[in-house]
């Protein structure tokens, strides 16, 4: 097995649990092939999100109905090359990467996902931003749970499931190039899982840092049918794209309204369209080239895009836009490559 490039990143996925809470589903279907909108799984939105981040190569790490994941991946999907490294029997999260690592001999950097989690994480800027080691995402808390408030003896108002001012493991984890987690670690002589054999012993040495996105990013895990209901509510109007999503929030015989995300570092590429758009900028700040000039838009301004204008937008910030145009907006003439990373 050819060692990786050290001046590459490879994904590894955690690919291989059973996913009981979801059966029936899961009887015939493991939990990363799960489709979170019509033709859409969760595994393709991580390998789609590790290709736009600048990952080609992917290690799917899996076990139960592996067969079904190799049948849909093959060695090379969507220009992304796939390895797979097999359990035949459960061995835990650290037992399946320790596999994969003394199998592949990595010698860069790599990041690690836990394949049950759908998150707009911004991959290129957790990777390129990681000053530790090891450094895992985390992210707030939400309550399952409504709060009630109180003042006195009366209840006083309602907050549904809001975040708490905690942090959990967001389930991405890169290691860093130059850091052998294997030879640290140690092999593990039967099952064994990242959150109970690794994570304290890096803690201890003080070589586990953490990363967090500079918004509110949207994160699930998959663990019940409810999670996945809520999560195929979100993805019933939005489309993934290389820079971020675009959702559609109302469509009416004389506008439409979408909600734009544009993270950190990214670009929608050079673009028309026939009629013309105005972006309200929520929260970022993104730097938009229009006809050859160059303006900068933060929280609160707007700009109208005039119909036929060629024009790009960049994300200084990570930036969510409101886009309010006439419905045949979506006739649109890419004149870069819209999938280009």
């Amino acid at each position: 097995m050819m060692p990786a490039n050290p001046r590459e990143t490879i994904g590894m996925i955690l690919c291989g649990g059973l996913g009981k809470r979801l059966r029936p589903l899961t009887d015939s279907t493991p939990k990363p092939l799960i489709e979170i909108k019509n033709g859409y799984t969760i595994l393709d939105k991580q390998i789609l999100d590790m290709k736009y981040a600048g990952i080609n190569r992917v290690i799917l790490l899996t076990g139960y109905l592996h067969e079904k994941i190799e049948d849909r991946y093959g060695s090379r999907w969507n220009d992304v090359r796939i390895e797979y490294s097999v359990e035949e029997d459960p061995i835990g999260t650290w037992g399946a990467v320790a596999t994969a690592l003394e199998r592949f001999k990595p010698r860069c950097t790599i990041l690690i996902s836990n394949g049950d989690i759908v998150t707009d994480l911004n991959i290129r800027r957790m990777i390129s931003s990681s000053r530790y080691p090891m450094v895992m995402f985390i992210v707030t808390m939400r309550s399952p749970y409504g709060i009630v408030e109180l003042s006195g003896d009366k209840i006083i108002g309602f907050v549904e499931k809001p975040q708490l001012p905690y942090y959990i493991n967001g389930g991405f984890y890169v290691v860093n190039e130059g850091f052998d987690l294997l030879e640290f670690i140690g092999k593990p002589g039967s099952h064994s899982d990242l959150e109970r054999d690794v994570f304290p012993k890096l803690v201890r040495s003080g070589l586990l840092g953490y990363y967090m996105e500079p918004y509110d990013v949207f994160w699930r895990s998959i663990d019940t049918v409810k999670d996945l209901e809520e999560i195929r509510k979100e993805f019933a109007y939005r489309e993934d794209k290389p820079w971020g999503y675009e959702k559609l929030i109302e469509s009416t015989l004389s506008y439409v309204y979408k909600k734009v995300l544009i993270k950190e570092g990214y670009r929608i590429p050079l673009h028309r369209h026939k009629a013309s758009e105005t972006m309200y900028v929520v929260s970022g700040k993104i730097k938009v080239d229009v006809d050859g000039r160059e303006l900068q838009l933060e929280q609160g301004e707007k700009y109208t895009v005039k119909a036929d204008t060629q024009h790009a937008v960049s994300a200084i910030e990570t930036t969510v836009i409101d886009s309010i145009s006439s419905p045949n907006v979506g006739e649109v003439y890419w004149l870069e490559n819209q999938w280009a990373i």
